[in-house]
C-alpha cells in the first residue's frame, strides 16, 4: 500500500510541477506581449510622427517642432521592448561552444547559475538606476517641456522584466526542465 501511495504522491508532485511550469510560461508570454506592443507602439508613432513633419514641412515649408523630440522619448522604450522579447524568446547573444560539451547535470547547473547571475544583475540595474531616473524627472525636453523621466523610466521596465524572467526560468529548472542545447542554424534570420 505504501508503494501505491508513494507513486500516488510523486504524480501530485508531477502535476503540481507542470501546472507551475505552463503559469510560468504563460507569465513569460505575457511579458514577451508587453515587449511586442511596445516595439509596435514607439515605432509606428516615431515614423508617423516623422512621415507627418516631412510632408509639412514639403507643404508648408516648415514642419513640427517637437516631432525631433519625439525619439527622445520612444527610442529607449522601443530598445526596452525588444530587449524584453530577446529575453522572454531566449535570443539572446549566447557563446554556447562550451555549455554543449558539458554533461546534462552540468549543464543544469550552469544555467540555473546564469539565471541567477541575469536576475542579479538586472536587479542591481534597477536599483542603482532608481536615483537617475528620479533626477530626469527635472530635465525637460526644450521644445515641449516634457520630462525625460519618461524615457529613462524605460530601463527600469526592461531590467525588471529581464529579472522576472529569470526567476521563472530559474524556477521551471528547479522543478526539473532540462536544458536544451539548440542549434543556432535553426534560430538563425540572416
Amino acid at each position: 500500500m505504501s508503494v501505491i501511495k508513494h507513486a500516488s504522491a510523486v504524480q501530485v508532485e508531477r502535476s503540481r510541477s507542470a501546472c507551475i511550469r505552463r503559469l510560468s510560461a504563460h507569465l513569460v508570454s505575457i511579458v514577451n506581449l508587453t515587449g511586442a506592443t511596445l516595439v509596435i507602439a514607439s515605432l509606428s508613432t516615431m515614423f508617423l510622427s516623422i512621415l507627418v513633419n516631412v510632408v509639412l514641412r514639403y507643404v508648408f515649408g516648415s514642419g513640427i517642432t517637437w516631432a525631433y523630440e519625439l525619439p527622445a522619448i520612444l527610442f529607449p522604450w522601443a530598445v526596452a521592448g525588444g530587449l524584453v522579447m530577446a529575453t522572454a524568446q531566449g535570443r539572446n547573444i549566447a557563446v554556447d561552444a562550451i555549455i554543449k560539451l558539458l554533461p546534462e547535470r552540468l549543464r543544469w547547473v550552469l544555467a540555473i547559475l546564469i539565471n541567477l547571475f541575469t536576475g542579479s544583475v538586472s536587479v542591481g540595474v534597477v536599483y542603482y538606476s532608481l536615483p537617475i531616473v528620479k533626477a530626469s524627472q527635472y530635465s525637460r525636453l526644450a521644445e515641449t517641456g516634457i520630462s525625460q523621466i519618461y524615457g529613462y523610466s524605460s530601463l527600469l521596465y526592461a531590467f525588471s522584466m529581464i529579472a522576472l524572467i529569470a526567476l521563472l526560468t530559474l524556477i521551471d529548472y528547479l522543478l526539473g526542465q532540462r536544458v536544451e542545447v539548440s542549434d543556432p542554424s535553426e534560430s538563425n534570420f540572416s
